[in-house]
């Protein structure tokens, strides 16, 4: 910055790679010429940097912020978009995987009961989710540093380090290990440390929220890349580039996901959720029954998709819970372990029942 400018109002910018080229543009938003001046100075510097118009526009925007773009791309061409249903799932996912790993810097292990700590839910409310970028389907959420004010070092050498950058390396961390150690056929070495390392980045919670960026029909691959916030130096010791995890690697991760559980077992019990999707068929009697997706809340707050198989009596309960805001319904049976959607097997009981009760049952909890 050339200091005489100043007084004048001006931004005059220098560069020693860049002998004679010079960026100038008015420090007032109200000057006449400051919109025309704004964007021939990005021409200039995309023209110099070597690199789009866009991209600079989206480093400024995101100048005080880490962003972390998950990239869903397949053998065949997404034509621009994804199944509804999908990108759903995917936004779940990407949330899921900023909480684990928020989670993961707070209090370290190998799966944590419940992601409910009160930073990481700040860091995910602070979290801005930008325009999808070119390139299949490009999920780009940003970090913004200051988000949260927290000192939990992950590391001695990083206690200065803001809580956002902590997760956001606590993820690119995590991620790397996982697909070296799949690409490496290690993944039983990569489950004992991450079990007794008690600092391990890695957490079953982190897994799970990376297959929820798989989708059968579309038998998609991800490619996760980091950009990091000007307003601090860059990590040195992180390998850049991006994380590629191939199609057949979701497998492998729920692997990973059952072993770093304490536990994962036949759950026999009786849960409150909602009904997501209906798949019966019509029964020569004229009636439906068969197979039902529904969002199930688990004792521990989390909300997992299963599927069950309905007798016709039962299925119009579903059907009516589906289509009228605020039913919900409560079944009794035996949850299967596994990847969602998981298998809700031998259920004796199907009832609909209201919100008002949905948040009793909660307060009687």
């Amino acid at each position: 910055m050339v200091q005489e400018a100043i007084p004048d109002r001006l931004y005059v910018l220098n560069h020693p790679a860049f002998q004679g080229r010079q960026l100038v543009f008015p420090m007032d938003a109200a000057a006449p010429d400051f919109s025309e001046s704004i964007e021939l100075t990005l021409e200039k510097l995309a023209i110099i940097e070597s690199i789009s118009h866009e991209s600079i526009l989206s480093n400024i925007i995101d100048l005080r912020s880490d962003a972390i773009r998950f990239r869903l791309y397949a053998e065949h061409d997404f034509a621009g978009s994804i199944p509804l249903p999908f990108a759903s799932s995917a936004l779940d996912a990407a949330q899921r995987t900023l909480m684990a790993s928020a989670c993961s810097v707070l209090r370290p292990r190998p799966h944590h009961p419940r992601l409910a700590l009160a930073e990481a839910q700040q860091l995910v409310n602070a979290a801005r989710f930008r325009h999808t970028e070119k390139g299949s389907f490009v999920l780009k959420v940003a970090c913004p540093i200051d988000a949260v004010d927290v000192n939990t070092p992950l590391l001695p050498e990083e206690v200065e380090s803001p809580f956002t950058r902590r997760t956001v390396l606590t993820l690119r961390r995590a991620l790397g290990m996982l697909v070296s150690s799949i690409e490496s056929d290690s993944l039983q070495t990569l489950v004992d440390q991450a079990t007794t390392d008690p600092s391990y980045p890695l957490s079953s919670n982190l897994c799970e929220a990376i297959t929820r960026f798989y989708d059968d029909g579309l038998k998609n691959a991800l490619d996760v890349s980091f950009t990091w916030s000007g307003v601090i130096p860059a990590p040195t010791a992180e390998p850049s580039g991006i994380i590629r995890i191939q199609r057949d690697y979701f497998p492998r991760i729920e692997e990973i996901r059952r072993q770093l559980l304490p536990h994962e077992r036949h759950q026999e019990d009786m849960f409150v959720g909602t009904v997501e999707v209906l798949n019966g068929d019509m029964g020569q009697d004229g009636h439906r029954s068969g197979e039902v997706t529904l969002a199930l809340q688990l004792p521990e707050g989390e909300v997992v998709r299963a599927r069950v198989n309905l007798l016709p009596g039962d299925y119009a309960k579903a059907d009516h819970a589906h289509m009228t805001e605020g039913t919900y319904i409560k079944i009794i049976g035996r949850l299967s372990p596994g990847r969602q959607p998981r298998s809700l097997t031998g259920y004796s009981r199907f009832e609909l029942i209201s919100k008002s009760e949905v948040v009793d049952q909660e307060g009687s909890t």
